[in-house]
């Protein structure tokens, strides 16, 4: 429940602080006065987005902060969305800045509007011009039918079991599409590794062939050349060996007549041997330069064998071998694929069964509650002025043919169930059922809310839920609105309520009564936006005003005159 809100240059208010009961609590002033900026800055707590025209003319920034009881209420519905840190008391902070947008504070913390919402929505209702409101969202209409048939826990439950089921399914689905995808792999694997042991790559090869063709690419060159050189040493009477012969006789001749010349006779004896030597090594050479066509061309195969696979597998012999090594470490490795796909179809195939049979036993408790709930709805409608009103809940299915079986129709399975629901309302005599958040105004929209809400009482009044009522008396008057009154005022015994009103009839019934005017604002030439709770003899004089009809007609349309607003 609300127990205090301070606001600070939000609209037309330049500072109020109000505390709020725990019962029912009325807001009543004049057309104008400020009541909807109130209720605005409590759907400003609850999540509402903040707009730069919210902040007071001249302000900076404006400041909303409410203190919340959640004590007794259940957390884990409370924090599932946001997991957020809280005590029994929490303190909701809204900054709106001119400039930087919106900051959101929970007890001190910055939280995220997503993050509120996700707390709020569990603590708090607001019914009327703002957008808190769950009745609008057909999406959950269901939760309130499931509420009043005490099997919310079973839906969330179902929830868990669908989720479990989904996700072994894709796991299922995915380790079948990992097995193709590896049997694929595994045949590539295979061949790359035949490819490379089939070529028999060593290291040092590539080098040896190209210094082999080189050679076979010049052994006409290389046989010409030694030929030459052959007969250049010893082809001829002028030949090399035969000219160092001719050296030696002379020179032997000339030894024994002057011995300074032996060296010289030396050096030229070792020249003739390292000449025989040099003419012995080239006809070696000569023999053995090769002439086979045949061996190049294996030789160019070989190379052209070598590039590609070095093309392939990373540029060099050395990387074709480390991926070969790679390639057979990986067909190595094994993964029991198969025994995981049996434990996972049959895991599957249990959820499977399981969520079936739990969805069709929530879909029957929820036909049957429907019937009740919708009477006991159109009954509270009578009650609040819709005397031939009809309210029924509609369920509305998917068809999926491979889906859960049930009434001979195959339907898509949901988190929450089989079936989504809406509500449907006919508030006039002789109109057809239509969807109830497309036809009902903002007034028959918090009857049809109280309604609800007096068909399904929670079973304990510990901890207050707020309700806040912004347009509960729209179109109404008379006897209805003593009956409106008084069914809120059967509601405050287990929520705390915040109701908006004009009607005296409504609010005779408060436990606690707030005036909201308009007053001079200090300094200033400008009104501001006050609230004051009335005590026994101020709210007796407010009754009264309020039914003084004429009046109050034309106090509001001098209100409006001032304020501008139609």
């Amino acid at each position: 429940m609300l127990k205090r809100i301070y606001i600070e240059n939000f609209a037309l208010v330049e500072k109020l602080e109000v505390e709020f009961g725990s019962g029912m609590n009325v807001l009543t002033g004049e057309t104008g006065a400020g009541k909807s900026i109130i209720v605005g800055a409590i759907a400003q707590l609850l999540g509402e987005r903040a707009e730069k025209e919210d902040i007071r003319s001249g302000a900076r920034a404006a400041i909303i902060e409410g203190e919340f009881d959640i004590s007794g209420q259940d957390r884990k519905e409370s924090r599932s969305a946001a997991d957020l840190e809280t005590g029994d008391t929490i303190c909701i902070r809204k900054e709106i800045q001119s400039k930087g947008g919106a900051r959101l504070f929970l007890d001190s913390q910055l939280v995220t509007l997503a993050q509120l919402r996700s707390l709020t929505v569990q603590i708090a209702d607001l019914f009327g011009q703002h957008s808190h409101q769950q009745l609008l969202d057909e999406q959950n209409h269901l939760q309130y039918l499931d509420r009043f048939a005490g099997i919310s826990e079973r839906v969330e439950n179902l929830r868990e079991i669908f989720s479990r089921w989904q996700n072994l399914r894709r796991e299922y689905e995915e380790l079948q599409r990992h097995q193709e995808r590896d049997r694929t792999e595994r045949e590539l694997l295979q061949y790359q590794r035949d490819e490379i042991q089939k070529a028999e790559v060593r290291n040092g090869e590539e080098e040896e062939l190209i210094g082999e063709r080189k050679i076979l690419d010049a052994s006409i060159m290389l046989a010409e050349k030694s030929e030459k050189i052959l007969e250049m040493l010893d082809g001829d009477e002028n030949s090399a060996a035969n000219l160092l012969n001719s050296c030696r006789r002379e020179l032997g001749q000339m030894v024994p007549a002057d011995e300074k010349l032996r060296p010289a006779q030396e050096l030229l004896e070792s020249a003739l041997v390292s000449l025989e030597e040099f003419r012995s090594e080239i006809e070696r050479y000569h023999a053995s330069i090769p002439d086979d066509p045949e061996r190049l061309e294996k030789i160019n195969q070989r190379l052209d064998t070598l590039f590609r696979l070095k093309k392939k597998y990373g540029g060099s012999e050395e990387a074709i071998l480390a991926t070969l090594k790679t390639i057979e470490e990986r067909l190595n490795s094994t993964l029991d694929v198969a025994s995981r796909l049996k434990f996972l179809r049959e895991e599957t195939e249990r959820h499977s069964k399981e969520y079936e049979k739990e969805s069709r036993e929530i879909s029957a408790v929820r036909k049957k509650a429907s019937e009740e709930l919708a009477g006991l709805v159109q009954r509270e409608l009578s009650l609040l002025g819709f005397e031939q009103a009809r309210f029924e809940i509609e369920f509305i299915y998917d068809d999926d043919p491979d889906g859960v079986l049930i009434e001979n129709r195959r339907v898509k399975p949901c988190p929450h169930g089989l079936e989504n629901g809406r509500f449907l309302i006919s508030a006039n005599p002789g109109e057809p059922l239509k969807s109830l958040v497309k036809t009902a105004s903002g007034g028959e929209l918090s009857r049809i809310m109280l309604a609800l809400l007096a068909a399904n009482l929670p079973q304990k009044s510990g901890n207050r839920r707020l309700l806040v009522f912004d347009e509960v008396d729209a179109g109404i008057g008379g006897e209805t609105a003593r009956a409106v009154g008084k069914k809120l005022a059967s509601l405050a015994e287990y929520y705390q309520l915040i109701v908006v009103t004009h009607l005296h009839q409504i609010a005779s019934f408060a436990q606690a009564h707030f005036a909201v005017e308009k007053v001079e604002a200090s300094g200033a030439r400008r009104r501001t936006v006050s609230i004051r709770k009335l005590e026994k003899g101020e709210r007796e004089k407010e009754i009264k005003r309020m039914l003084s009809l004429p009046e109050t007609i034309k106090s509001e349309k001098q209100s409006r005159a001032k304020t501008g607003r139609q």
